[in-house]
């Protein structure tokens, strides 16, 4: 099959659409749990009468719960089986998310927040090695991108349904209604996905004879040793971009608890007018995560690593407007923070799965995955949890919150540099390796390109 025919846009096409919408909508969910925590710190922090360390030490809780289960997960993924981690995870998010509304001291949040991290890190992963596996090659950046958007767009919807709740109702009703959301996730879970297209109930032998020459006559393995595991991860470029993960993205953390903190907190502006207008200002990311895919496909030749610097670029320069615009309107200096900086998350998780396919193989991306994203959040709980003492309070307004965003902005920079030590992977090529590495990069048409 021709790469043209590959990378035609049928995302949603057959059973495979389903599996996709399945995982988008359980995405959604999971994320929309998490986005509205930190947004409704405002409330649940003058309720619990917390100190702004304490906010910042029980935002960062749950991903001291979150990275070392990322790891475990992505391992888990490929060795058990995605379908199963996705499972635990929606169970434990949405009781989780229930038990919020009983919460009554600092304690019981932390430890809550805590729980709440560890279900949430099954998710990242498996995911991603689903999607590996049923969208191969060219394909596999556009269902990336989308799936990016699923996550991001739990920003855009929260805001509009978790302020009104909490500010006409309460902060507590707003979890409850919420995890109400993870019951159909789990139905659609159980019924429209499997780890391997063949396993799906339903699916035709023609899709999954179709989906079987998308990898190119690649053997596509459901399970994997530790031994297979263990080799992709001595792969000098694997390590160097796992490096950049961790610092690529992690900034954004920085943007949850202050970013609403900064708007209702210092700025005194009403929760039902930042309810309205953040989804707007968010919603530039998400809509980019749509065409993401298809962009790394068309420019710079099909190879990822220019996207993958240009996304904390965008992330540098979102949080150093932050800090020039402290005194502007808030709307500006909310698009930088919440929506431009924001572009990096399509830009980079929207690419490097790919990646990740073309230097490695489909069936390694669980623990690849797994790996990168546990630095991540390794990194943004250190930063998360220390930024509630980088709170300026003998400035004036938004300004106490400047170096909170110097420093997120000099951690996007660094993510620059392993992203640049990375071998190159060009997108329209990224699918299953041979069991059996060459000696050399391949480059005969419809192989993998790997070039320095």
């Amino acid at each position: 099959m021709s790469i043209a025919v590959t990378a035609s846009p049928r995302l949603f096409a057959g059973k495979r659409g389903l599996m996709l919408a399945s995982i988008l909508f359980l995405n959604f969910v999971v994320w929309l749990d998490s986005a509205k925590f930190s947004l409704l710190n405002p409330f649940w922090s003058v309720d619990l009468h917390l100190t702004t360390a304490q906010i910042s030490s029980v935002t960062a809780s749950y991903l001291l719960g979150y990275f070392p289960l990322l790891l475990l997960a992505g391992i888990l993924a490929d060795r058990i089986g995605a379908k199963l981690m996705l499972v635990i995870c929606i169970v434990g998010v949405t009781v989780l998310s229930a038990t919020m509304a009983f919460v009554q001291t600092y304690e019981e949040m932390w430890w809550r927040n805590f729980l709440f991290g560890i279900f949430f890190g099954f998710l990242w992963a498996p995911s991603q090695r689903l999607l590996s596996v049923w969208f191969p090659g060219a394909l596999n950046a556009r269902a990336t991108s989308t799936w990016m958007s699923s996550c991001l767009v739990a920003g855009v919807i929260a805001p509009a349904i978790a302020l009104p709740l909490a500010n006409h109702l309460s902060w507590r009703d707003a979890f409850l209604i919420v995890a109400a959301l993870g019951v159909p996730a789990f139905v659609l879970l159980l019924l429209f996905t499997s780890n391997k297209p063949e396993k799906l109930r339903g699916i035709g032998a023609a899709e999954v004879a179709a989906i079987q020459e998308e990898h190119r006559g690649a053997t596509v393995r459901e399970k994997l040793t530790f031994r297979e595991l263990g080799q992709a991860l001595r792969n000098r470029s694997v390590l160097t971009m796992i490096i950049a993960t961790a610092f690529a993205t992690t900034p954004t953390w920085l943007s949850g608890p202050w970013l609403p903190y900064g708007l209702i907190t210092l700025d005194k502006v009403n929760p039902d007018t930042v309810a309205w207008v953040t989804p707007l200002i968010a919603l530039v990311p998400v809509l980019f995560g749509l065409v993401n895919g298809s962009l790394v496909a068309k420019y710079f030749g099909g190879r990822t690593r220019p996207w993958l610097v240009a996304g904390p670029a965008c992330g540098a320069v979102g949080f150093l407007m932050g800090v020039l615009l402290d005194n502007s309107t808030w709307v500006l200096w909310g698009f930088f923070i919440g929506a431009f900086a924001f572009l990096c998350d399509p830009m980079f998780w929207g690419t490097v799965n790919s990646y990740w396919s073309g230097i490695a193989r489909p069936e390694v991306t669980g623990t690849l995955n797994g790996a990168s994203a546990a630095m991540q959040v390794a990194v943004g709980w250190i930063i998360t949890s220390q930024s509630g003492k980088w709170i300026d309070t003998a400035a004036e307004g938004r300004s106490q919150l400047n170096t909170v965003w110097i420093v997120g902005a000099v951690i996007f920079a660094l993510a620059i540099i392993p992203v640049l030590l990375s071998r190159e992977v060009r997108v329209d090529q990224a699918v299953a390796a041979p069991a059996e590495p060459a000696a050399a990069p391949a480059t005969a048409a419809g192989e993998l390109d790997v070039r320095t």
